[in-house]
């Protein structure tokens, strides 16, 4: 806020972005991209090896039946605290509002005051429930979309009713984009375990290239994502926990600055005077 364009005008976003709206959204959408693809690979790193085959109870009732209810719980209370605001937009926006930011969730599994008060199988949990439910989320926000696109406003351009919307529901959501894409990280993840193994049998890479090589693999991944096979970025990340950990300690202080940035941006970008 300090250096924003609200007070010392050090930073100024607009500027970057040639004083375009268009170009401000889009920088900020693909920035957002990178950390949490960043974020969301470095979850699946932190955790121990077949972490899932171990707590898939745990994670199967954190993933199916407690977001479906806080699903159903936030888009209720929207519904009913916003006046003249349809069912249908509100499950939009309980969809969206749903997923556990997993930098967010940082803040209470990291640091002196986790390492002392939360206990470690507690902090794990939450990783991974935080790296898991954002792809995961994915269906609960198209469930609405499609509903609304093919019965609600959008039924006079879009023909086909509710059977249509479930059937693009299961094959386009279900099919393609989640289970695609975990099948192709889960891939990606298998390769680049074994090539990090190789190369640090033969000595070809150092201890500082090995601390960022989950970062590397992060941006590398989310691009070829987004701008090669038209997933969703955060979808694609919903297979975090199959790129497999080398076994070491990754350094999580590289992605730090990145973070504080992108809040930061936040707040340079965002409407001061609306508030």
């Amino acid at each position: 806020m300090v250096f924003s364009p609200h007070a010392a005008n050090l930073i100024r976003p607009e500027d970057y972005a040639l004083h375009s709206e268009q170009n401000l959204e889009a920088i900020t959408l693909h920035f957002t991209r990178l950390v949490l693809g960043v974020q969301l690979v470095l979850a699946g790193v932190q955790l121990p090896k077949r972490y899932l085959q171990i707590e898939w109870r745990s994670l199967g009732l954190l993933l199916g039946p407690g977001m479906a209810a806080m699903w159903m719980c936030s888009s209720l209370l929207i519904w009913a605290m916003v006046p003249n605001f349809k069912f249908l937009h509100a499950l939009i926006v309980g969809a969206c509002v749903t997923p556990t930011d997993p930098v967010l969730s940082n803040s209470i599994v990291k640091g002196k005051f986790a390492d002392k008060h939360v206990p470690r199988p507690l902090q794990r949990i939450i990783i991974a429930e935080s790296g898991a439910n954002d792809g995961l989320g994915y269906p609960f926000l198209f469930f609405g979309i499609y509903l609304l696109q093919y019965t609600g406003q959008g039924a006079a351009e879009y023909s086909g009713g509710a059977g249509k919307a479930m059937a693009l529901w299961f094959y386009e959501t279900w099919a393609y984009t989640i289970l695609l894409s975990v099948v192709y990280g889960a891939i990606i993840g298998w390769i680049a375990r074994k090539l990090l193994h190789w190369a640090e049998e033969k000595r070809y890479v150092d201890r500082e290239s090995f601390l960022v090589f989950a970062i590397a693999l992060a941006v590398s991944y989310t691009s070829i994502i987004i701008m090669e096979m038209g997933f969703t970025d955060i979808l694609s990340c919903s297979s975090w926990a199959r790129v497999a950990s080398s076994g070491q300690t990754i350094s999580l202080l590289a992605s730090l600055p990145e973070t504080y940035s992108h809040k930061s941006k936040f707040d340079r970008t965002r409407p001061q005077h609306k508030y």
